[in-house]
Parts: structure tokens; sequence; C-alpha cells
């Protein structure tokens, strides 16, 4: 090998162990730029929220008014919900009273909004009891402002008294 050969493998060498080393710089420089950029992101968030909720406290009465709407939203939910559960409590002391045995009572889907402040709810109910109990049960529902959207009986052959029914009622609730 001549000189000037061994001097271009050297030099090939240099170049390739210069290159190695400015590629782990250019990684950790990379892995630096990436944790920077993580850290800023989650300062503007930090930010934004901060804006926001100054924003949101920066006018006093503002700020008493959207607490003052939001207080009588919950207040009105509660009514709601406290309308709701007495309409399904009077249900299964109706139900109780007829010697019907309720399996499952699932509200369905969210209320829908009607005029004048009502909405509709939908309430899905298995029950077992004999023909004439769940007869007079739903009677008594529908007199109690109750309508049977869907109705399903499923006769039990061990029992041969017994009917199984599954039903969806709708009825209304105050906002």
């Amino acid at each position: 090998m001549k000189a000037g050969e061994k001097t271009i493998i050297l030099l090939a060498c240099i170049a390739f162990v210069l290159s190695a080393g400015f590629g782990v710089n250019v990684l950790e420089l990379w892995n630096e730029r990436q944790l920077a950029v993580e850290q800023t992101q989650k300062l503007q968030g930090q930010l934004t929220q901060q804006i926001r909720f100054a924003d949101e406290h920066s006018d006093y009465k503002t700020y008493k008014i959207k607490l003052f709407d939001k207080q009588k939203k919950l207040e009105q939910q509660v009514e709601h919900n406290l309308n709701l559960n007495n309409i399904l409590q009077r249900l299964q002391k109706q139900a109780q009273a007829q010697s019907i045995q309720l399996s499952s009572m699932q509200l369905e889907g969210k209320p829908m909004p009607l005029q004048q402040g009502l909405q509709l709810q939908t309430v899905k109910i298995s029950a077992v009891g004999n023909f004439y109990s769940l007869l007079r049960w739903l009677r008594q529902a529908e007199r109690d402002g109750c309508k049977v959207k869907e109705l399903r009986l499923q006769s039990d052959m061990q029992a041969k008294e017994m009917l199984k029914m599954d039903i969806s009622l709708e009825f209304h609730t105050g906002n």
C-alpha cells in the first residue's frame, strides 16, 4: 500500500468517526428539542387555562350572574330527578300492591324536551306476574299518565299462570 492510499483510508476513518459523533450529537439535540416542545406546550396549556379563568372572573357581577345561573340549573336538575324518582317509586309500589315482581327497571336514553317545560322520558321494565295482576298494574300506570310504547308478553311453561312482561313506558316530567 502506498502512503497516499494509507492517508485516504486514514482520512475516511476519521470522517466516519466524526460523522458518527455528529450523529450522536444530532440525536441528543433532537431529544432536547422534543422535551423543550413538550414543556412549551404544557406551559401554553396552563397559560390558556389561567387566561380563561381570569376572563371569567374579571368582572365580579358577571361572575355572580353565571354562578347564579349554574346554581339555578342544578336546582332544576335536582327537582327533575326528584320528580322522576317519585314516578319510578310509585310504579314500584303499585307493582308490589298487585303482587308483581319487577326484575328490572331501566331509564332509556336522555329525556326528550317538549313544550311548556315538559320532558318525555322512557323506562324499560321487566316484570313477572299473573295476567290479571299485570293488566291491573298497566291500567293504573296509564291512569297515572304513563303511555305504553312497547309491550311483550311471554308465558313461562313451568309456572303456567305466570307471565313475563317486557314493557317500555313513556311519561312526562317537568324540567
